[in-house]
């Protein structure tokens, strides 16, 4: 059978973590340029579309893994082949086997306290090295250890980047669940002579008398992927064995697949599937490793979500704790799950800047403010534009009312757009904005209008460049509302109301206020101001005031069921306070 390097290498040499210190990226597909130096062992990438997040995940690994990448034009930035991409990724948490002389240890630099490089280290510098990936116009990738010290870089080979213990898990990669050259199987297998003579004989057979079980190295390596297979969460029908795959043509090591009771796993649910493939890899490293995983919660239910983020941490924990390398986690998400399980210490907020294409990854830190963020508007993280709202009510009649801006705008809702509507939480919500805005997202404020805006928050919502929507006059939403409703939109109103707070309430509450008899009350809006000693805009008042006293607007549900109402007021009042605010929002959210 063909020479195979990855089972040449021992599984001890595949042992001692890695951590990312520092990446830099030059014209590599959407990012023209990236300097970060990762903070924390686990890393949660978060951020828009189109961020670059994906991107950074697949620099490292062009730079780290020992498979051998093809590169076209599509890789260049903006397909520019004279703008040579170049990925430098220096890793920190070195093995033995890195650091010996015979390895690379000749090329180690220092990894200062204050996180800068010296080519030369000092004192308590830690030992680091760097792999720098360099790919021109010739397509041709070239992987070189580079330090200063050194008369000139020295190329890598796919077998010396096996050292630095990458995994990868993006989408479904199926290769890795048989024994195949160059899976992780066959990695953990080690010696696959006795497989191969094995399946000569066997090919040909059914199945079952292939006794593929017997041989101990394929059910060890079987038995190890089901344990690491069921620590992040996959459903485990009837246990892992090794198992022929026929009809997949050819007699190698590669008819042989990872079966669950006899079924061929890669026939397994997707969720299951991705958690096998990346606990198989992640197995094959004694200790520690660089993971590297995009989309976490792709095919999984929330709570497997949860127990596979945790279970990693946790796998990080245990290793610290027992004085072993802890290796590097980096993933990205979309799911506000996995953000909150991953928590805002570990959250690193990935931004391109166009046209320029600079890209950064900021840590935000486990401040009140990210806290705040993540607990009332965590869905804002993955947005571009987002609109602060003080609270339930704004939020909920916002949300109400943008149903009817895509018909203005192609058919387009804002969140296609990358615009969001969060909550404040009130009083937060200027922290709350101020601290979206600086993770570099664009910001802008929709509040009342019943309490001024503070001196100070004002100007600082001035300096960072956050709009500010108001009704004006001193008007709260509900004001805003009822102020301008005709006698229909009152009555629309009142009904949603009597709906969803209770008519016996919300008639008891405004009975006394507007001095109508229960029989009065019963009538539609439109005989209340016949009924009642007082005027058409002074019931309003009244209901409005009594709208916030008895808070029957603050549920973001309510509220949103009230949207269409406003809306249909502010159409039918164009030059309203609320038309204003609400055409200020939506030119914002579009812009």
């Amino acid at each position: 059978m063909p020479y195979n390097w990855a089972t040449d290498i021992s599984h001890r040499e595949l042992g001692g973590g890695m951590q990312l210190r520092h990446l830099k990226v030059e014209n590599f597909r959407g990012i023209a340029t990236l300097d970060w130096s990762p903070e924390g062992a686990f890393c949660c990438m978060i951020g828009p579309g189109d961020a670059g997040k994906s991107t950074v995940l697949d620099a490292i690994e062009a730079a780290l893994s020992p498979r051998w990448f093809v590169f076209g034009e599509h890789d260049f930035i903006g397909g520019d082949t004279s703008k040579t991409i170049s990925i430098e990724v220096t890793v920190g948490e070195l093995s033995k086997a890195l650091k010996s002389d015979e390895r690379l240890g000749l090329y180690i630099r220092g990894w200062s306290t204050a996180r800068e490089m010296r080519e030369e280290p000092e004192g308590d510098d830690e030992p680091v090295l760097t792999v720098r990936l360099t790919v021109d116009a010739t397509l041709e990738p070239v992987w070189q250890i580079v330090c200063d010290r050194a008369d000139e870089p020295r190329t890598i080979s796919n077998r010396d980047r096996t050292l630095f213990g990458l995994v990868r898990l993006a989408g479904d990669d199926a290769r890795h669940l048989a024994w195949g050259q160059g899976s992780i199987l066959s990695r953990l297998t080690g010696d696959s002579d006795e497989a191969a003579a094995k399946l000569a004989g066997a090919y040909k057979a059914a199945r079952d008398s292939a006794n593929l079980g017997d041989i101990e190295a394929l059910a060890t390596a079987a038995g190890a992927a089901e344990r690491f297979a069921k620590g992040l969460g996959a459903y485990v029908e009837g246990g892992y064995g090794p198992g022929l795959e026929l009809g997949r043509g050819g007699v190698s090591t590669g008819s042989i697949a990872l079966h669950d009771g006899g079924v061929p796993l890669r026939l397994a649910g997707l969720g299951s599937r991705r958690l096998a493939t990346l606990a198989i890899q992640k197995s094959a490293i004694t200790e520690g490793a660089i993971v590297l995983v995009d989309e976490i919660e792709h095919g999984l239910e929330p709570h497997r979500v949860m127990g596979a983020i945790s279970q990693l941490r946790a796998d990080q924990t245990k290793a610290a704790a027992e004085g072993k390398p802890i290796g590097h986690i980096l993933l990205t998400t979309h799911s506000e799950v996995a953000l909150g399980e991953a928590g805002a210490a570990s959250l690193g907020v990935c931004r391109t800047v166009r046209p320029q294409r600079t890209t950064t990854i900021v840590k935000p830190g486990a401040s009140d403010v990210i806290r705040g963020i993540m607990r009332f508007a965590p869905r804002a993280l993955f947005s571009r534009r987002i609109l602060v709202s003080e609270g339930n009510t704004e939020v909920g009649i916002l949300n109400g009312v943008r149903e009817f801006w895509p018909a203005l705008h192609g058919g387009l809702p804002i969140e296609h757009v990358g615009g969001f509507i969060a909550d404040g939480n009130g009083a937060e919500a200027p922290a709350i904005a101020l601290g979206l805005r600086a993770l570099g997202f664009e910001v802008a404020v929709y509040r009342d209008s019943d309490n001024a805006l503070a001196v100070d928050v004002a100007a600082r919502f001035v300096e960072a460049g956050i709009p500010v929507i108001e009704y004006g006059g001193g008007l709260d939403v509900e004001h805003a509302i009822i102020s301008e409703a005709n006698d229909g939109q009152m009555q629309r109103l009142i009904e949603l109301l009597r709906a969803e707070r209770g008519e016996g309430k919300i008639n008891d509450n405004l009975r006394p206020a507007l001095e109508l008899s229960a029989a009065g009350i019963a009538l539609g809006f439109d005989a209340w101001e016949v009924s009642s000693p007082h005027d058409g805009a002074e019931i309003r008042k009244r209901v409005a005031d009594i709208c916030v006293e008895r808070r029957w607007l603050k549920d973001q549900r309510i509220a949103r069921g009230a949207g269409s109402i406003a809306w249909d007021i502010a159409q039918s009042e164009p030059e309203s306070p609320l038309a204003h605010s609400f055409a200020a929002a939506r030119a914002w959210l579009y812009a």
